[in-house]
């Protein structure tokens, strides 16, 4: 072929089309992706916090059940014989407190969780009740918090009472965590979501009156 007979072959206009094309899909798919990977995290929290709500309400129970309210000049199982006493309030605080400690340790893997010292000062924000008719405490305003946060509704329900005179007795824990989604943007926004779980323990006391609930 001579230089004089050579033409430059004229481009194809499907080659820009395709660039557009996926220009306008990478963002589709990029929102699409991060979509997904927030519902998974979402998921994930979700049993983080009801992993730590459970063994809130286990560890307080047992420590309540190893060192009961009442006259320290008796043993555990003779104090578990009688009703409770006249509310301690330094007692119950001690226990919130505790099972407070339990929730945020455990949920310390979470991005919002504020884990220092033993100790979360806001979030997961953790109520506490001893059910057992004497806890003057009972689902007392989470540390941290002038009043339970707004998006936190379980915390704001309220807290049942023992059957007079059934012999139940048991620690109820509520944890709410605030989860903040990847996806971030104007027009496709998760925002903020509050993980929440309420997990109750049973205090037994078969050993001290033989049959499995308390006086």
């Amino acid at each position: 072929m001579s230089p004089a007979s050579w033409r430059p072959r004229p481009r194809s206009p499907h080659g820009g089309q395709s660039i557009v094309e996926f220009a306008l899909v990478v963002p589709i798919l990029v929102v699409l992706f991060v979509g997904i990977a927030d519902f998974g995290r979402i998921f994930n929290a979700g049993v983080i916090v009801e992993a730590a709500a459970r063994d809130a309400a286990e560890h307080a129970a047992q420590r309540y059940l190893a060192d009961p309210p009442g006259d320290r000049s008796l043993t555990a199982a003779e104090r578990l014989s009688v009703p409770p006493p006249v509310a301690d309030p330094a007692y119950y605080a001690a226990l919130r407190d505790d099972a407070a400690r339990v929730a945020c340790a455990e949920t310390r893997q979470l991005p919002n969780n504020d884990f220092a010292g033993g100790t979360c000062p806001t979030w997961p924000a953790v109520a506490v009740c001893i059910h057992d008719g004497a806890d003057p405490s009972c689902g007392a305003t989470p540390v941290g918090f002038a009043a339970p946060p707004a998006g936190c509704t379980e915390l704001n329900a309220p807290w049942p009472d023992p059957a007079p005179g059934n012999g139940e007795r048991w620690v109820e824990v509520r944890v709410c965590y605030r989860f903040t989604a990847l996806l971030s943007l104007p027009l496709f926004s998760l925002g903020d979501f509050h993980v929440q779980r309420t997990r109750s323990f049973t205090i037994p006391c078969y050993f001290a009156t033989g049959f499995g609930g308390c006086p």
